[in-house]
């Protein structure tokens, strides 16, 4: 779906140059490894296993739906600098990286690469409506305190969406993550959910947590157990009730049921440690454009998406000297 307005257009613009400008004055020192601007918090990296359900209804078996099974790269990560205790932001991001996915993609200069990728975070809905709000929600965060809480208390819609995001969460394999923005399907459209699986052990004591209490906690799960997911596809099944053009708008599961279509398994005996791999994956670009056209990201803050994470990955990896480009293969 194309940019519908110059307003769409100029808040596109505007968002590139406030996320760049926010990664150019943290990491000023040339010699300084660049970060994301956001979800810059690595909880752990992954290798995993995506497998489709067997026997998916015919109308399902559409674009990566349409095979058997994914060899995949999963990055967890927080919404908040490295320094920041866990327990003091509870915004958590999952990404999938699906390898060997045939077919043209729809990022501008990586049509012909062989990934597929899944952006999720552990909300189901978005705190700004679209580009032009999430612009003015950004620039009113980097003022000023005083700023930022005019701002909040003239979009009581947002703040009430920040106070739901403030949940705790014990352990990143037992969150819940949504999409929380929608995507085609074919000509339908629909947001994606992944739900913990079977098997999931509950959380250790909070007595034991220290500040970085989520990293220690998944790379324990990971060595021992491994970790189990489901995927899940929530379809639109009425275009007033549910948007694709206002992200704040929480899509009712009673009016449209998650569909379970595939499941994501990080075997067990996996150390999030091992040298070498956590910079490997950090490395990698995670975006909603990195996909097949049948899957296209819808609305306008996806389409902020586009320009602004191309644009935020291009300089990280060229400040890093790190390939602009996808994995042909496993990292």
């Amino acid at each position: 779906m194309e940019i519908q307005s110059e307003r769409e257009l100029a808040a596109i613009t505007r968002l590139k140059d406030l996320f760049l400008g926010l990664q150019a004055e943290r990491y000023v020192d040339i010699d300084r490894r660049v970060q994301r601007p956001v979800f810059l918090k690595p909880q752990g990296h992954a290798r995993g296993v995506f497998t489709l359900q067997p026997n998916l209804p015919e109308e399902l078996r559409i674009g990566v739906f349409t095979q058997r099974e994914f060899s995949a790269w999963v990055r967890f990560s927080s919404d908040t600098v490295p320094q920041v205790p866990d327990a003091a932001n509870s915004t958590l991001g999952l990404a999938i990286k699906l390898l060997g996915v045939p077919g043209r993609k729809l990022l501008e200069g990586e049509g012909q690469a062989l990934t597929h990728d899944f952006v999720l975070q552990n909300h189901d809905v978005f705190f700004s409506d679209d580009a032009e709000a999430f612009a003015d929600f950004i620039e009113a965060s980097l003022s000023s305190a005083e700023a930022f809480e005019e701002f909040l208390a003239s979009h009581p819609a947002t703040d009430a969406i920040l106070q739901e995001m403030a949940k705790a969460e014990d352990s990143v394999l037992l969150a819940r993550y949504s999409s929380t923005v929608p995507y085609a399907f074919g000509n339908r459209f629909v947001k994606y959910a992944v739900r913990p699986g079977r098997g999931t052990r509950p959380p250790g004591p909070q007595a034991e947590r220290g500040p970085d209490f989520l990293r220690r906690d998944l790379r324990r799960r990971i060595l021992k157990d491994g970790a189990h997911f489901d995927f899940f596809l929530q379809f639109q099944k009425d275009p007033e009730a549910m948007p694709l053009e206002k992200a704040t708008v929480r899509w009712s599961e009673e009016l449209s049921p998650l569909i379970k279509v595939a499941t994501l398994v990080l075997p067990a005996g996996q150390d999030i440690d091992t040298p070498g791999q956590p910079e490997a994956i950090d490395n990698l670009s995670f975006s909603p454009w990195h996909a097949l056209e049948v899957h296209a990201p819808a609305g306008s803050i996806n389409r902020a998406r586009r320009a602004v994470y191309k644009a935020s990955a291009d300089y990280r990896r060229r400040r890093n000297h790190v390939p602009i480009s996808e994995p042909l293969e496993a990292v």
